[in-house]
Protein backbone atom coordinates (compact mmCIF):
# COMPACT_ATOMS: atom_id res chain seq x y z
CA UNK A 1 0.00 0.00 0.00
CA UNK A 2 3.14 2.43 0.81
CA UNK A 3 3.78 2.36 -3.02
CA UNK A 4 0.29 3.62 -4.09
CA UNK A 5 0.30 6.15 -1.75
CA UNK A 6 3.34 7.59 -3.08
CA UNK A 7 2.27 7.78 -6.69
CA UNK A 8 -0.74 9.44 -5.53
CA UNK A 9 1.06 12.13 -3.28
CA UNK A 10 3.48 12.50 -6.72
CA UNK A 11 0.10 12.72 -8.81
CA UNK A 12 -1.29 14.92 -6.09
CA UNK A 13 2.00 17.22 -6.12
CA UNK A 14 1.65 17.31 -9.96
CA UNK A 15 -1.96 19.03 -10.02
CA UNK A 16 -0.79 21.26 -7.26
CA UNK A 17 1.95 22.94 -10.22
CA UNK A 18 -1.67 23.84 -12.17
CA UNK A 19 -3.32 25.72 -9.90
CA UNK A 20 -4.75 28.58 -12.21
CA UNK A 21 -6.60 25.70 -13.83
CA UNK A 22 -9.06 25.80 -10.94
CA UNK A 23 -10.44 29.27 -11.80
CA UNK A 24 -11.55 28.66 -15.27
CA UNK A 25 -13.06 25.80 -13.46
CA UNK A 26 -14.66 27.89 -10.94
CA UNK A 27 -15.92 30.13 -13.34
CA UNK A 28 -17.88 27.38 -15.43
CA UNK A 29 -19.39 26.01 -12.81
CA UNK A 30 -20.71 29.20 -11.09
CA UNK A 31 -21.99 29.70 -14.46
CA UNK A 32 -23.99 26.20 -14.60
CA UNK A 33 -25.26 26.91 -11.03
CA UNK A 34 -26.65 29.93 -11.83
CA UNK A 35 -28.25 29.18 -15.05
CA UNK A 36 -29.81 25.90 -13.11
CA UNK A 37 -31.03 28.32 -10.55
CA UNK A 38 -32.83 30.39 -12.86
CA UNK A 39 -34.28 27.55 -14.48
CA UNK A 40 -35.42 25.91 -11.43
CA UNK A 41 -36.53 29.18 -9.90
CA UNK A 42 -38.61 29.96 -12.66
CA UNK A 43 -40.00 26.09 -12.51
CA UNK A 44 -40.84 26.44 -9.13
CA UNK A 45 -42.49 29.72 -9.17
CA UNK A 46 -45.39 27.64 -10.74
CA UNK A 47 -46.09 25.05 -8.61
CA UNK A 48 -43.02 22.97 -6.32
CA UNK A 49 -42.25 19.53 -7.02
CA UNK A 50 -43.26 17.44 -4.40
CA UNK A 51 -39.68 15.74 -3.64
CA UNK A 52 -37.46 18.63 -3.19
CA UNK A 53 -38.06 21.60 -2.05
CA UNK A 54 -36.22 24.51 -4.07
CA UNK A 55 -32.99 24.77 -1.38
CA UNK A 56 -33.04 21.00 -1.89
CA UNK A 57 -32.95 20.96 -5.52
CA UNK A 58 -30.44 23.46 -5.66
CA UNK A 59 -28.44 22.08 -3.08
CA UNK A 60 -28.63 18.69 -5.39
CA UNK A 61 -26.84 20.59 -8.27
CA UNK A 62 -24.26 21.83 -6.31
CA UNK A 63 -23.13 17.81 -5.04
CA UNK A 64 -24.04 16.58 -9.18
CA UNK A 65 -21.82 19.33 -10.02
CA UNK A 66 -19.30 19.32 -7.56
CA UNK A 67 -18.85 15.43 -8.68
CA UNK A 68 -18.59 16.34 -12.14
CA UNK A 69 -16.02 19.30 -12.09
CA UNK A 70 -14.04 18.27 -8.84
CA UNK A 71 -13.51 14.83 -9.71
CA UNK A 72 -12.53 15.26 -13.46
CA UNK A 73 -9.65 12.79 -14.35
CA UNK A 74 -7.65 11.42 -17.69
CA UNK A 75 -7.66 7.88 -16.45
CA UNK A 76 -9.46 6.78 -19.27
CA UNK A 77 -7.81 8.30 -22.20
CA UNK A 78 -4.40 7.23 -20.32
CA UNK A 79 -5.46 3.89 -20.08
CA UNK A 80 -6.10 4.01 -23.80
CA UNK A 81 -3.31 5.83 -24.85
CA UNK A 82 -1.22 3.20 -23.02
CA UNK A 83 -2.93 0.15 -24.57
CA UNK A 84 -2.78 2.09 -28.26
CA UNK A 85 0.34 3.04 -28.33
CA UNK A 86 1.64 -0.42 -26.53
CA UNK A 87 3.33 1.39 -23.48
CA UNK A 88 1.30 -0.72 -21.37
CA UNK A 89 3.35 -3.67 -22.00
CA UNK A 90 6.64 -1.51 -19.87
CA UNK A 91 4.21 -2.02 -17.07
CA UNK A 92 4.06 -5.89 -17.11
CA UNK A 93 7.46 -6.26 -15.39
CA UNK A 94 7.24 -3.60 -12.87
CA UNK A 95 6.76 -4.23 -9.21
CA UNK A 96 2.95 -3.09 -8.96
CA UNK A 97 -0.19 -3.49 -10.12
CA UNK A 98 -1.11 -1.26 -13.12
CA UNK A 99 -4.90 -0.71 -12.15
CA UNK A 100 -3.14 0.05 -8.33
CA UNK A 101 -1.06 2.75 -10.10
CA UNK A 102 -4.08 4.23 -12.30
CA UNK A 103 -6.43 4.15 -9.51
CA UNK A 104 -4.55 5.74 -7.02
CA UNK A 105 -2.61 8.48 -9.39
CA UNK A 106 -6.51 9.14 -10.30
CA UNK A 107 -7.27 9.34 -6.77
CA UNK A 108 -4.02 11.74 -5.98
CA UNK A 109 -4.60 14.03 -9.15
CA UNK A 110 -8.09 14.86 -8.43
CA UNK A 111 -7.80 15.34 -4.55
CA UNK A 112 -6.84 18.78 -4.76
CA UNK A 113 -9.56 19.55 -7.31
CA UNK A 114 -12.05 18.14 -5.01
CA UNK A 115 -11.19 19.81 -2.02
CA UNK A 116 -11.40 23.33 -3.73
CA UNK A 117 -14.75 22.27 -5.84
CA UNK A 118 -16.35 21.10 -2.55
CA UNK A 119 -15.65 24.61 -0.62
CA UNK A 120 -16.31 26.80 -3.53
CA UNK A 121 -20.02 24.36 -4.04
CA UNK A 122 -20.75 25.06 -0.05
CA UNK A 123 -20.37 28.85 -0.79
CA UNK A 124 -22.26 29.05 -4.48
CA UNK A 125 -25.21 26.81 -2.16
CA UNK A 126 -25.46 29.11 0.85
CA UNK A 127 -25.01 32.17 -1.42
CA UNK A 128 -28.02 30.98 -3.49
CA UNK A 129 -30.19 29.50 -1.07
CA UNK A 130 -29.35 29.35 2.03
CA UNK A 131 -29.35 26.14 4.20
CA UNK A 132 -31.90 23.60 3.64
CA UNK A 133 -34.82 23.64 6.19
CA UNK A 134 -34.33 20.91 8.25
CA UNK A 135 -31.44 19.98 7.39
CA UNK A 136 -29.96 17.10 9.81
CA UNK A 137 -25.82 17.75 10.22
CA UNK A 138 -25.83 13.89 11.85
CA UNK A 139 -27.39 11.98 8.49
CA UNK A 140 -23.87 14.38 6.42
CA UNK A 141 -21.43 11.50 7.05
CA UNK A 142 -23.78 8.78 5.53
CA UNK A 143 -23.96 11.07 2.53
CA UNK A 144 -20.37 11.78 2.48
CA UNK A 145 -19.83 7.96 2.75
CA UNK A 146 -22.19 7.14 -0.23
CA UNK A 147 -20.24 10.34 -2.11
CA UNK A 148 -17.03 8.56 -1.67
CA UNK A 149 -18.52 5.99 -2.89
CA UNK A 150 -20.09 7.07 -6.07
CA UNK A 151 -16.32 8.40 -6.70
CA UNK A 152 -14.57 5.37 -6.73
CA UNK A 153 -17.60 3.72 -8.80
CA UNK A 154 -16.97 6.81 -11.39
CA UNK A 155 -13.23 5.84 -11.30
CA UNK A 156 -13.59 1.85 -12.13
CA UNK A 157 -16.51 2.41 -14.95
CA UNK A 158 -13.66 4.60 -16.86
CA UNK A 159 -10.95 2.17 -16.11
CA UNK A 160 -13.32 -0.43 -17.32
CA UNK A 161 -14.00 1.68 -20.10
CA UNK A 162 -10.33 2.71 -20.91
CA UNK A 163 -9.40 -1.04 -21.23
CA UNK A 164 -11.39 -1.71 -24.13
CA UNK A 165 -8.97 -0.75 -26.24
CA UNK A 166 -7.34 -3.75 -26.19
CA UNK A 167 -10.09 -5.26 -28.29
CA UNK A 168 -11.57 -2.10 -29.89
CA UNK A 169 -9.84 0.19 -32.36
CA UNK A 170 -11.57 3.32 -30.89
CA UNK A 171 -13.23 3.18 -27.50
CA UNK A 172 -14.09 6.79 -27.58
CA UNK A 173 -17.26 6.63 -28.25
CA UNK A 174 -18.08 4.40 -25.49
CA UNK A 175 -16.94 7.07 -23.06
CA UNK A 176 -19.42 9.80 -24.47
CA UNK A 177 -22.86 7.22 -24.29
CA UNK A 178 -21.12 6.50 -20.56
CA UNK A 179 -20.71 10.11 -19.59
CA UNK A 180 -24.36 10.84 -21.05
CA UNK A 181 -25.58 8.13 -19.21
CA UNK A 182 -24.53 9.65 -16.05
CA UNK A 183 -25.70 13.25 -16.66
CA UNK A 184 -28.94 11.80 -17.89
CA UNK A 185 -29.92 9.50 -15.23
CA UNK A 186 -28.99 11.84 -11.97
CA UNK A 187 -26.86 14.59 -12.33
CA UNK A 188 -28.79 16.96 -14.02
CA UNK A 189 -32.07 15.68 -12.72
CA UNK A 190 -33.06 13.70 -9.77
CA UNK A 191 -34.28 10.55 -10.98
CA UNK A 192 -37.59 10.99 -9.14
CA UNK A 193 -38.39 14.09 -11.64
CA UNK A 194 -38.35 11.05 -14.72
CA UNK A 195 -41.04 9.05 -15.78
CA UNK A 196 -41.56 6.05 -13.87
CA UNK A 197 -40.61 3.23 -16.11
CA UNK A 198 -37.38 5.15 -17.14
CA UNK A 199 -36.04 6.07 -13.37
CA UNK A 200 -37.61 2.35 -12.46
CA UNK A 201 -34.84 1.32 -15.26
CA UNK A 202 -32.25 4.00 -14.00
CA UNK A 203 -32.22 1.99 -10.42
CA UNK A 204 -30.89 -0.97 -11.86
CA UNK A 205 -28.20 0.63 -13.45
CA UNK A 206 -24.43 2.10 -12.12
CA UNK A 207 -25.28 4.99 -13.83
CA UNK A 208 -27.38 6.70 -10.95
CA UNK A 209 -24.97 5.89 -8.25
CA UNK A 210 -21.85 8.38 -9.15
CA UNK A 211 -24.09 11.06 -8.90
CA UNK A 212 -28.30 10.62 -7.76
CA UNK A 213 -27.73 8.15 -4.82
CA UNK A 214 -25.23 10.62 -3.16
CA UNK A 215 -27.19 13.95 -3.63
CA UNK A 216 -30.53 12.30 -2.89
CA UNK A 217 -29.05 10.92 0.32
CA UNK A 218 -27.16 14.10 1.14
CA UNK A 219 -29.95 16.91 0.58
CA UNK A 220 -33.12 14.46 1.90
CA UNK A 221 -31.80 11.80 3.47
CA UNK A 222 -33.86 8.77 4.89
CA UNK A 223 -32.39 5.26 6.39
CA UNK A 224 -34.72 3.40 3.86
CA UNK A 225 -32.72 5.33 1.08
CA UNK A 226 -29.37 5.08 2.71
CA UNK A 227 -30.40 1.05 2.81
CA UNK A 228 -31.23 0.75 -0.32
CA UNK A 229 -28.39 2.97 -2.54
CA UNK A 230 -25.04 2.31 -0.19
CA UNK A 231 -25.31 -1.81 -0.77
CA UNK A 232 -26.29 -1.20 -4.46
CA UNK A 233 -23.09 1.18 -4.62
CA UNK A 234 -20.78 -1.30 -2.84
CA UNK A 235 -22.15 -3.83 -5.23
CA UNK A 236 -21.72 -2.25 -8.50
CA UNK A 237 -18.11 -1.01 -7.58
CA UNK A 238 -17.54 -4.67 -7.16
CA UNK A 239 -18.46 -5.74 -9.81
CA UNK A 240 -16.76 -2.82 -12.10
CA UNK A 241 -13.32 -4.13 -10.00
CA UNK A 242 -13.61 -7.56 -11.13
CA UNK A 243 -14.56 -6.46 -14.62
CA UNK A 244 -11.65 -4.41 -14.77
CA UNK A 245 -9.20 -6.94 -13.08
CA UNK A 246 -10.77 -9.35 -15.96
CA UNK A 247 -10.02 -6.89 -18.81
CA UNK A 248 -6.71 -6.33 -17.85
CA UNK A 249 -6.10 -9.82 -17.48
CA UNK A 250 -7.21 -11.20 -20.88
CA UNK A 251 -5.49 -7.97 -22.79
CA UNK A 252 -1.96 -8.59 -21.01
CA UNK A 253 -2.69 -12.49 -22.09
CA UNK A 254 -2.80 -10.87 -25.30
CA UNK A 255 -0.09 -8.88 -25.07
CA UNK A 256 2.45 -11.65 -24.43
CA UNK A 257 0.91 -14.23 -26.87
CA UNK A 258 2.22 -11.56 -29.74
CA UNK A 259 5.12 -10.78 -28.29
CA UNK A 260 4.79 -7.99 -26.46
Amino acid sequence: MRKYRTIARIHLMHSLQYRANLLGGFAMYAMFLFVFFCLWRAIYATGAPEDYTIAQMIWYLCITELISFGTRTNVFTEIAQDVKNGQVAYQLARPYSYLGYRLSGALGGMALNFAAFGLFALLIGFCFVGPIEGFAPRTLPFGLLSLLLGILLNLLLSMCLGLTAFFLEENSGLWFIYSKLVFMLGTFLPLEFLPGWLAGIARCLPFSYVSWGPARLIVAFEWAEFARIVPLQIAWIALAAILARALYARGARRLETNGG
